[in-house]
């Protein structure tokens, strides 16, 4: 029987010592790093960038700068990607004001980005008709890997504490891992306080759809040469309630969550960090049991200057661990005895990872990109505890990678191109007691590339083009599940000689930017050999449904179309039109499952307005539409004085009834929740 997590395997040793390795020496000197102006990466996609009444441009550097007197800047996004089409970047205090149920939720209302959901407390990122694994998401730049079990496992992260979301769609997702073309979250936490001194603040949320609360108490400091903050937090949700106004039973879900960071500034660069950890406990709709699931992570990462180059170091711990509970009343029932809960499903993964990263321009407007990553994953079931130990959903498997990657840029005054490459060396190994045919282990070698360009047509029009192949090794789950996977009451079937996906992606992009308004359209080509998706089979177990995971040749074609407008004459006005479409099939020219179906939004009101004593005064209506439903929204807020801050968001005010073809609930015929107000108040001192 090979050995589970308890026996360290070479690389794990490798990934321990690589920030003993990389300690830096008192050679390493202090280097300011400058922001690269002009560029165009960032400039045409924050709505609050451009000032309409100065028509200026306000470019953010994307990194944090501390106020030492070695003024250091500190890098905290990914890598820099000028041709490749730019991130989108969602402030956090926009994302308040959007309205929906949490900053996760509020995403959607990105062109191109879908949640797949599966009641209130389950959300997994739908990017461009890809979903899954195919998605990556990060905190504090390490990968959160919570969503390794399947449909049903939805994506968990702090979501207070976080500065910004960077959404990265096409080749800038190789830096992230060959798995990722689908697109990157990236999750950057708060910047470091710029003036000496500690900073607390107090939230509180009321949710009307749920009965719900959430309540938030999180307070940070900064000294001369080190800083550090913490959070922490309570939320609970009651069954939510149907537009009829029926109470959802089995809906309810409550959670716990507590995050810090952490870091020391010197001369030489600086050492940051940061914890999280969550528990969730949630009922599973359409069935008598519950689930259980804990996200914990650590993670630790180092900024110096070696020579001409920047480099980044970081190491990340995470551990997913799962329960699913039975619950059922005694053999020998009688009136008035209580619920049994046994457990139906135990397991943990645990994955340590590794990520290296040098940055350096040089003359003539070229820069590099080098970078290493590796990661140890191993996934185990705990069968002593189980009703049936013969059957975990998941076998235990371990899987050891090494990658590296190279990007290479050169912008001209008009004309700028990139190119980058990356390689990756996979291990997977699965418990012997079961040995499938062939063995029980599979060796993987893939190879990506990326090739773009931009255009300077004029100052008001740019214009990107790329391509980019990709692969990705299926998932554990795609490759060992053979049970039943009770938060979804079917049989799941795997098949451990999936062949790898092979991506290749075709885009185009172009934005104007004016002095009162600002477009954007894209236009995608996405084939994919040896796509992999579960579906049902005909199949029965005792009445329980089969499905299985297989592969096909899979064309995702699509579209999106963004104008915003911001009147010079009227400052505090400003509005907005979002389409997106994607049309996704198989080789028989049928569509694939978890499609997002075309939608238009369409947002307007008043901004940065003050009213008698309040100030930064919002009012939004927004707008959904989509062959589900048009749905009909409200967000406004104020400052009430220098230390309270208030927002209302009223999401499906009209309490319209709809299954999104995006929920997992579809096949039950259970919509989503009816009007729900939020009420979120913070206050800082």
């Amino acid at each position: 029987m090979y050995a589970h997590h308890h026996r360290r395997s070479a690389l794990a040793d490798t990934l321990l010592l690589a920030l003993i390795v990389l300690v830096p020496s008192e050679s390493l000197r202090a280097h300011a790093l400058g922001g690269m102006e002009g560029e165009p990466g960032v400039i045409f996609i924050l709505k609050t960038q451009f000032d309409p009444s100065t028509d200026t441009l306000k470019a953010p550097i994307n990194m944090a700068l501390h106020a030492l007197a070695t003024a250091e800047v500190v890098e905290e996004s990914s890598p820099a990607t000028f041709s490749f089409v730019p991130p989108v970047l969602m402030e956090a205090l926009e994302l308040d004001q959007i309205p929906a149920s949490s900053r996760i939720a509020a995403l959607a209302a990105t062109a191109g980005v879908d949640m797949i959901t599966a009641g209130a407390g389950m959300l997994r990122p739908v990017i461009r008709g890809l979903s899954g694994l195919r998605i990556a998401t990060l905190f504090n730049g390490a990968r959160i890997e919570s969503q390794a079990w399947g449909e049903y496992h939805g994506i968990y992260i702090p979501e207070e504490g976080v500065e910004r979301v960077e959404i990265i769609r096409g080749p800038g997702t190789l830096a992230h891992g060959s798995d990722a073309y689908g697109g990157v979250l990236n999750f950057v936490p708060n910047q470091v306080l710029q003036e000496r001194g500690r900073k607390s603040q107090l939230s509180w949320s009321g949710f009307s759809a749920t009965n719900g609360w959430q309540a938030t108490a999180a307070t940070e400091k900064r000294s001369q040469s080190t800083f550090h903050s913490f959070r922490g937090g309570y939320k609970r949700h009651g069954d939510y309630r149907l537009p009829s106004g029926e109470a959802l039973s089995h809906s309810a879900y409550n959670q716990f969550f507590a995050q810090g960071t952490f870091g020391y500034l010197k001369s030489w660069g600086s050492v940051e960090g940061a914890y999280s950890s969550s528990y969730n406990n949630a009922d599973i709709i359409g069935h008598d049991g519950w689930s259980q699931s804990g996200d914990h992570l650590v993670t630790t990462s180092m900024q110096l200057q070696w020579g001409a180059w920047h480099m980044v170091p970081r190491i990340s711990y995470q551990l997913n661990h799962r329960k699913e509970f039975d619950r059922h009343l005694p053999g020998s029932a009688n009136s008035g005895d209580e619920w049994l809960d046994s457990i139906a499903l135990d397991m943990s993964l645990r994955t340590l990872r590794y990520d290296l990263k040098g940055e350096r321009s040089t003359e003539g407007g070229w820069n590099w990109i080098l970078g290493s990553q590796g990661f140890v994953s191993s996934n185990t079931n705990e069968p002593e505890e189980l009703a049936d130990a013969e059957a975990p959903l998941i076998r235990d498997a371990e899987i050891q990678e090494v990658s590296g990657f190279a990007i290479s840029s050169w912008k001209g005054s008009k004309i700028g191109v990139e190119a980058s490459v990356r390689g990756d060396v996979r291990q997977t190994q699965w418990d012997e007691w079961n040995v499938l045919p062939g063995g029980n282990q599979r060796d993987d070698r893939l190879g990506s590339a990326a090739l773009g360009m931009h255009w300077h047509v004029n100052e008001h029009l740019i214009s990107h083009w790329h391509v980019a192949r990709s692969q990705r090794v299926p998932g554990l789950s795609e490759l060992f599940s053979n049970g039943l996977h009770h938060c979804a009451y079917r049989m799941e079937m795997g098949h451990f000689d999936l062949d790898n996906e092979t991506s290749v992606n075709l885009e185009w992009n172009a934005r104007w930017l004016g002095k009162a308004l600002r477009l954007e359209s894209s236009v995608y080509r996405h084939a994919i050999e040896d796509y992999v998706y579960i579906a049902p089979t005909a199949n029965f177990v005792e009445d329980v449904p089969v499905f299985t995971y297989q592969a096909t040749q899979a064309l995702f074609l699509g579209a999106e179309f963004n104008a915003q407008w911001f009147p010079v004459r009227w400052p505090h006005l400003a509005g907005q039109v979002a389409f997106a479409v994607v049309d996704a099939t198989d080789a028989q020219n049928v569509d694939l499952p978890l499609t997002p179906p075309l939608s238009i939004r369409g947002e307007g009101g008043w901004k940065d307005g003050t009213w008698g004593r309040l100030s930064d005064v919002f009012a939004h209506v927004v707008v959904n539409h989509s062959r589900d439903a048009t749905l009909l929204h409200w967000s406004s807020g104020a400052r009430i004085s220098e230390h309270l801050k208030c927002v209302l968001t009223v999401q499906n005010a009209l309490n319209t009834t709809y299954i999104p073809t995006l929920s997992m609930l579809r096949n039950l015929s259970i919509p989503e929740p009816g009007r729900n107000v939020r009420v979120r108040f913070e206050w800082m001192f």
